[in-house]
């Protein structure tokens, strides 16, 4: 992995003043001990940026515990946490600007080959994934039990006037209806291209909002669109008691959660940290924790914190 220069002069520099200070005290250590260990693991182990697309709840916290669970074994961790598009994330990765980043499985496959099959269990798809990664200097770590994909969302009492159940329930009454997303829901294949061609849903208005966030959430609630686009864990789908379609034509991928790291910054201590994290991701214990930040307003550092002291990973 990548190594800072400035921390490796400088546990240089400690193991001097720690051998000088020790010649001076008799030989008594264990002050040496307690005020060198630390700052010697952190110049040891180097330095790592984590990185994600978007701000959004999910994504922040998973990136966030992978940082802590890193910090807390003594690396030095950098956070950029809002890349925006995934297109702009995978060049950072890719290019070397981060060396870490969450991701969902189903949603990054097609941003690597256009016309892979998306339409398979988590397992096939990883198994596609993988070497387009790996051609990239980028390798794939284990995914999460945790699936959170595209949730299409209306209210019960849009739900009950049109008659909406399923996706395909949509496609009629679609031409008189608005549809909140985010910006880049034209050209997605899980988004309004996909819905056109798989259930021939032609929506009357698009409207551009954020991901699956505050502003989507504002939006169905005030009317301003009849269907948003939520990520299918989000709590506030049942906490309000909207109505998320079923997909009956399984348009979209499986969204299970695994770490992308690039080979030069890897090492099994690393992975080890990392896919314990993602092994401990349920649906039912994402939801707890996103409610956590998008309806109680929470910290998502505090959360993660609490999350990972709980699964006793930190």
């Amino acid at each position: 992995m990548r190594r800072s220069r400035t921390f490796v002069l400088g546990a240089a520099v400690l193991a001097l003043a720690l051998l000088a200070g020790a010649c001076s005290s008799g030989g008594d250590d264990s002050g040496v001990q307690s005020s060198g260990g630390g700052s010697s693991a952190t110049a040891e182990k180097g330095s790592l940026t984590v990185g994600v697309s978007g701000r959004f709840a999910e994504n922040q916290l998973v990136a966030e515990m992978y940082a802590q669970v890193l910090e807390n074994a003594g690396y030095t961790v950098d956070r950029q946490l809002d890349l925006g598009t995934r297109e702009l994330s995978d060049q950072a990765l890719y290019g070397g600007d981060i060396d870490i980043k969450p991701e969902y499985l189903g949603f990054e496959l097609p941003a690597l080959d256009a016309n892979a099959d998306t339409t398979g269990t988590a397992e096939e798809i990883a198994a596609q994934l993988a070497p387009l990664l790996e051609a990239k200097g980028v390798k794939l770590l284990d995914f999460s039990p945790a699936n959170s994909t595209n949730a299409f969302v209306v209210t019960p009492d849009t739900a009950d006037s049109l008659g909406l159940a399923t996706m395909s329930d949509l496609a009629p009454v679609a031409g008189d209806l608005t549809l909140g997303a985010p910006p880049e829901c034209p050209k997605r294949p899980f988004c309004i291209p996909g819905l056109e061609k798989t259930y021939g849903i032609t929506f009357g208005d698009f409207k551009p909002l954020d991901f699956g966030g505050a502003q989507t959430v504002a939006a169905i609630d005030s009317g301003a669109v009849d269907v948003g686009l939520l990520f299918s864990l989000d709590p506030t789908i049942e906490d309000k008691g909207w109505i998320a379609l079923t997909d009956d034509k399984d348009l979209q991928a499986a969204g299970n959660f695994a770490a992308e790291i690039r080979d030069d910054a890897t090492n099994p201590e690393i992975e080890g940290l990392l896919n314990a994290v993602t092994a401990s991701l349920t649906d039912d214990g994402m939801r707890a924790i996103i409610a956590k930040v998008a309806i109680e307003k929470q910290d998502v550092g505090d959360v993660a914190t609490q999350y990972l002291k709980d699964q006793g990973l930190l």
